[in-house]
């Protein structure tokens, strides 16, 4: 039987019986499972759901502010959500608060740092590449799998491009493409986890290569 957060409808009795558990739930659990059934409604990627979700991300902010943990992971799920109605503004957005967040709590740790800098690339605002590039170099030697290193990388190619320094966008470039055709992940215990296993076109794009 499905847990009473995690589901993946939204009809009026669904809405009625969520909120009757939620109000019975312990008050420090409740930002929690709000989150958690926001998480569930984004995986359907139904347009309906994602406002719904929306919905109940935004109630953790306004409602649950010494939630610290769910208050950073409800602002990437947002984030989430606004790329899947590509509405890549409010995205970036979003994920820049994600990544402000994780500065001044950082127990809360998500990928934020690394979509909203992929989202600045591929949307060519050249006014944060530098704000990019410092974010990714801040946690670039701190990267393990090949999938981060591959896309990071490549952001560092394409920024370092822009920045005519054609020799680091060279460097970045064949860091990428290693990182990209590497099998395994050189972890000892999990060697198939974070590899590349789809190549992005449109990094690969506006990777120069030349």
């Amino acid at each position: 039987m499905t847990d009473w957060y995690r589901r993946k409808s939204w009809t009026k009795d669904d809405e009625k019986e969520f909120f009757l558990k939620l109000n019975r739930a312990r008050k420090d659990s409740r930002a929690k499972y709000l989150r958690i059934q926001a998480v569930e409604l984004i995986e359907t990627r139904n347009n309906y759901l994602l406002d719904i979700a929306e919905a109940l991300l935004n109630r953790i902010l306004i409602e649950y502010p010494e939630s610290k943990f769910e208050w950073g992971l409800s602002l990437y799920s947002l984030g989430e959500i606004f790329i899947q109605k590509e509405d890549f503004e409010k995205s970036i957005q979003y994920f820049k608060q994600a990544i402000d967040f994780e500065k001044d709590y950082p127990k809360v740790k998500t990928n934020a740092y690394l979509i909203f800098s992929e989202l600045v690339v591929k949307t060519g605002k050249v006014d944060l590449f530098i704000l990019v590039e410092n974010i990714i170099l801040d946690r670039f030697s701190k990267l393990l799998f090949p999938i981060d290193l591959y896309k990071a990388a490549s952001i560092l190619s394409i920024i370092s491009h822009y920045k005519k320094d054609f020799e680091k966008a060279k460097y970045y470039s064949n860091l990428a493409d290693q990182n990209a055709d590497l099998n395994i992940s050189g972890l000892r215990y999990h060697k198939y986890l974070g590899i590349v296993k789809e190549r992005d076109l449109i990094l690969d794009k506006l990777v120069k290569r030349k």
